[in-house]
């Protein structure tokens, strides 16, 4: 009686420190003072929006808990830490995690032209990766875009129109 007495407390022990375990791995992502830190090595991701005729503006989403949006021929400006935090959750679980689907369907469109880039680019030691993201006009759940018509994922249109709200 005793050893199945010993063998289910163990076994309960062993059950509540691989919970902890997934906890705090899932919590990893968060700091001490509650600022969102970036998976994988990366340090920082600039989000960027490029037209032809309003020029370049970005966002840069750092590990320090710092989000910068920089204008043309305006000085920078700091992003409110919520808007931060939540900016920075989102970039991370789409861009560095891959939690979610970005593009759920694409189709090959007709030559249109004009519409903005959307670049974003994950930095690990002072090294760039960036990824492209074609805009255009939205009609429905469909981007039309230059060279094709793409059906992007909630969660990135979100995180679009979050950055698109702060850099307009």
């Amino acid at each position: 009686m005793k050893i199945k007495h010993q063998l289910l407390l163990s076994s309960v022990t062993g059950l509540l420190m691989a919970a902890c375990n997934v906890s705090n791995q899932a919590s990893d992502h968060v700091a001490a003072d509650g600022v969102t830190k970036f998976g994988d090595g990366v340090d920082s991701i600039k989000v960027e929006v490029s037209t032809k005729v309003g020029g370049t503006r970005s966002i840069i989403l750092r590990n320090d808990g710092d989000a910068v949006a920089r204008f043309e021929n305006r000085p920078d400006s700091l992003l409110s830490s919520s808007t931060t935090e939540d900016l920075s959750r989102l970039a991370d679980s789409l861009f560095v995690e891959k939690n979610s689907e970005i593009i759920l369907s694409q189709e090959d469109a007709e030559g249109r032209t004009g519409y903005p880039v959307f670049t974003v680019s994950l930095y690990k030691d002072g090294q760039g990766e960036t990824t492209r993201y074609d805009m255009g006009t939205q009609e429905g759940e469909i981007t039309h875009c230059t060279t094709c018509d793409i059906h992007y994922g909630a969660e990135f249109r979100h995180f679009l129109s979050m950055v698109f709200e702060i850099l307009n």
